[in-house]
């Protein structure tokens, strides 16, 4: 993500990925769905049997209500949990407790409208459906739960679907669409996004599909930016190695304002912004750079996102949107790109330094994104490029798959391969302290 929201909603995400506690102990299950939206109405009914659910109590949409739920088969009742919760779950959704003891499955019939609209990206509109676990669309499970998922999704003919899992099978009934999904990879969302204004522009990398969804923007431009896709992926595999994302990368430009982000293998940006920066300099190659920053996280997510360790996720992924923009677009934008970093990082609030800043602070994004591409563009000139893919390189290799690796480690790994004077550079430059003005003081009459 960058830029795309300001204010405090950009410190939500960190929030919600809170209620997935990253750094807990880790456990994988499985989610089979069946989902109906009514976009007219502005509803959704699901079914969802969750396979070795790790609790008995979750999180749902506050728009929702229970309908009927079973534990291994058997009616079992269920309750909203009045206890005080001060967690951030209970921001998204409503705690939801099934009075069973560990049962190997669940069965949750629910359902009713997204009351609360967040980022401007889940919705249920007659123009778009967007869900992600922003909405607490799908019952969600405290603690750093790892799934898969099985989803059948019913929409009006006419949507056009895509999620972030593999499209299974596609028919029509009664008036209405029907696809069903299975993911490949372990994650913590399930994403539908469908509307009616999309068109798809498809193509081939090698053996993977690359998909690319639009409404408003021009077929060219689309073709274009599918060709820059397939090469920034390719670029980022040489560099790093392959990514999780296997067989398919779909990029979306939903028809909204509001945020970006990425979940294996999908990209979700908005066409309004894509729209908005086709009007300033360089504006293909900002497109692309926002695009490249979220195809970089198929990469860079492996520090915990709501600690001020994810400086290493998004520092990683903006250097890498960088460099890759360079290479594609030249000197000219990256030139231009480099003086907004350096503009923006004259704004400092705080005297937070990069590797202290909470994600509530004011500072996060500077922090995290202009001033740590700026400590990594300097490291190239001072060590070299190959140094620094070198260091990359060996921190996917070991870091990749998990969300452990810290500041310590990261600093560790530097000096394992680049030696004591590149450590002592990245450690001072990470904990340096900002020097932030007194505000004026009025003069004195």
């Amino acid at each position: 993500m960058r830029r795309v929201i300001l204010g405090s909603t950009v410190l939500l995400l960190a929030a919600f990925l809170t209620i997935f506690g990253y750094g807990e102990e880790k456990g994988h299950f499985h989610y089979r769905m069946k989902v109906r939206v009514d976009p007219a109405t502005q509803k959704l009914e699901a079914e969802a049997w969750i396979q070795q659910p790790p609790s008995t109590r979750f999180y749902l949409q506050k728009g929702f209500a229970v309908r009927q739920a079973l534990a291994d088969r058997k009616e079992v009742s269920s309750h909203q949990d009045s206890a005080p919760d001060n967690s951030l779950f209970a921001k998204l959704g409503t705690p939801v407790e099934i009075e069973a003891q560990s049962p190997h499955e669940l069965y949750v019939k629910y359902g009713g409208e997204i009351r609360e609209v967040i980022w401007k990206c889940n919705l249920i509109k007659p123009e778009l459906v967007e869900l992600a676990l922003y909405a607490a669309w799908f019952p969600l499970f405290q603690g750093w739960k790892e799934f898969t998922f099985e989803l059948e999704i019913s929409l009006p003919v006419g949507f056009l679907t895509v999620t972030n899992g593999n499209l299974d099978r596609q028919w029509e009934q009664d008036g209405r669409s029907f696809t069903s999904w299975k993911s490949t990879v372990q994650g913590v969302d399930m994403v539908i996004l469908a509307s009616p204004l999309l068109q798809k522009l498809e193509g081939k990398s090698g053996e993977k599909q690359v998909e690319v969804y639009y409404h408003k923007l021009s077929a060219g431009l689309m073709k274009s930016m599918q060709g820059r896709l397939m090469e920034a992926e390719k670029r980022l595999s040489g560099l790093y190695g392959p990514s999780q994302a296997k067989g398919a990368l779909r990029l979306v430009y939903t028809p909204r304002t509001g945020q970006g982000y990425a979940r294996i293998p999908l990209i979700i940006v908005s066409e309004e912004r894509a729209l908005s920066a086709m009007s300033e300099k360089y504006g293909k190659a900002r497109i692309f750079r926002d695009n490249c920053h979220e195809l970089a996280h198929f990469w860079w997510m492996f520090a915990d996102p709501t600690t001020p360790e994810d400086w290493i996720n998004e520092g990683l992924a903006e250097y890498s949107a960088y460099r890759i923009t360079e290479e594609l677009f030249g000197r000219g934008f990256a030139k231009m790109r480099k003086g907004e970093y350096l503009q923006n990082a004259k704004l400092n609030a705080t005297s937070d330094a990069i590797a202290e800043t909470e994600s509530s602070s004011p500072d996060r994004e500077v922090n995290r994104y202009d001033k740590t591409t700026l400590m990594f563009l300097e490291a190239r000139q001072r060590f070299g490029k190959a140094a620094l893919d070198r260091i990359f390189k060996s921190l996917y290799i070991r870091f990749s798959g998990t969300h452990d690796i810290t500041t310590a480690l990261f600093l560790e790994e530097v000096e394992k391969q680049m030696g004591k004077v590149a450590e002592a550079f990245f450690r001072e430059t990470l904990y340096r302290k900002n020097k932030v003005e007194s505000p004026a003081q009025p003069a004195s009459k």
